[in-house]
Parts: C-alpha cells; structure tokens; sequence
C-alpha cells in the first residue's frame, strides 16, 4: 500500500498542476504588447521584431514554458480518470496531448529563451543575427516539428470529448474544456494574442474546480 503522506504530496501536485498551467498560460497572453491587435498575417521581419527587447515578453512565455510539466500531470490524469467509457479517446488524446506539450517546451525555447539571449547582443550584432532569427519563426530546419503542435489542443480536445461522454467531471467543465481547445486552435491559426487569453480563462474554468477537488481530497 502506498505511503499515505506521499499519496497525499501526489494529490495535491495534480490539484496544483490543473490549477497552476492556466494561470502561468494566461499570463504569457497577458503579456504581449499586441494583446489587443486583431491583424492577421503579419509579417514576418514585424513578427520578429515584436519579440525583440520585450524582457516581459520573454518573462511571460517562460513562465508558459515552466507550465509545460503540468500539462504533462493533466494529459496522463485524463487518461487514468477515463478507463472505461472514453478511454481510447482518454488514451489518444493524452498521447497528443503529451506530445504537443514536448513542442510546447521546444517552441517557447527556440522563441523565447533564445531570443532573450540574443537581446543582450549589441544592435549591431543583433542585425546581422536577424537572417538566422527569421529562420526560427519561420520554423526552418528541425523547428518544422512545430507545425505538430496543434497536436497539444486537440489532444484535449479529444480528452474533452471522452470526459464529456464518461461523465468523469462534471459536462459544464467538459464543454469549458472542449470551447478552450476550439478556441485555442483558432488563436494559433490566426496567431490573435487576445483569443488565446479568452480560451486560457475558458480553461481555467475547466481545470480550476477539478484541481480544488484534488486539493481537498474529493478524487484522487
């Protein structure tokens, strides 16, 4: 039998991951300059350029990165509350979810971490970096793996679907859950800051209530 006071520690981890990845996420939306811009299709030397010396930028999409393992905790949650009704769907969606979550890391390294790094070259050097920069947002050479990452929100979406179905939580929360992922899709597709930030709260909506539950002992 599992010792009772790591079965606890383990509990409150999960609750403390369904809470901690919206709140680290929304924040990372919160703190784009452009949050408010509805332009699609930018191009790309402006893209680029909207990264350069934005220090809370930086801060903010590292923090998203650091939310990257409680994703991980909640894809596998998923797939051990949904054993019997939804389960290949709690099983494929916590794989892609998993996975998606792994692109999520290398996307905000190759677009934060490094271009934090290069911010603290002088500008002239900077600019002769910049052919290279174009390069990483244009997602060349192995960052093409990053055209997988919508495999993180349909993953979910997937899991959504099984939870739905199972009644595993309440469905007010599966149907948070499954507009969040909708909503994120779309966010990455239109690349629209202010759309992101609405489907995090809509998750947040989901995941807060599972999280205290775990928190206060009610599912483990």
């Amino acid at each position: 039998m599992e010792n009772q006071a790591v079965g606890t520690v383990k509990r409150i981890g999960v609750g403390l991951a369904f809470i901690s990845y919206p709140i680290l996420s929304g924040f990372a939306f919160f703190a784009h300059t452009d949050l408010l811009s509805l332009e699609i299709g930018v191009p790309i030397g402006e893209r680029v350029a909207q990264f350069h010396n934005k220090p809370f930028l930086h801060f903010g999409h590292f923090m998203m990165l650091l939310g990257v393992p409680a994703l991980i905790v909640v894809a596998a949650k998923f797939m051990s509350m949904l054993r019997e009704h939804g389960a290949w769907l709690g099983l494929i969606g916590g794989l892609m979810a998993g996975f998606g979550a792994v692109l999520l890391a290398v996307d905000k390294t190759a677009l934060c971490l490094v271009m934090s790094a290069f911010d603290t070259v002088p500008e002239g050097d900077y600019a002769a970096l910049l052919p290279g920069i174009e390069a990483l947002f244009q997602f060349k050479g192995y960052l093409a793996v990053l055209y997988l990452l919508p495999l993180l929100p349909v993953g979910f979406l997937l899991q959504g679907i099984g939870l739905y179905r199972a009644r595993a939580v309440p469905r007010w929360q599966s149907v948070a859950l499954i507009a969040s992922t909708f909503g994120l899709i779309v966010a990455a597709a239109v690349d629209i800051d202010l759309f992101g930030l609405i489907a995090t709260a809509l998750l947040a909506i989901a995941f807060f209530p599972i999280g205290f539950r775990f928190i206060k002992g009610e599912i483990d």
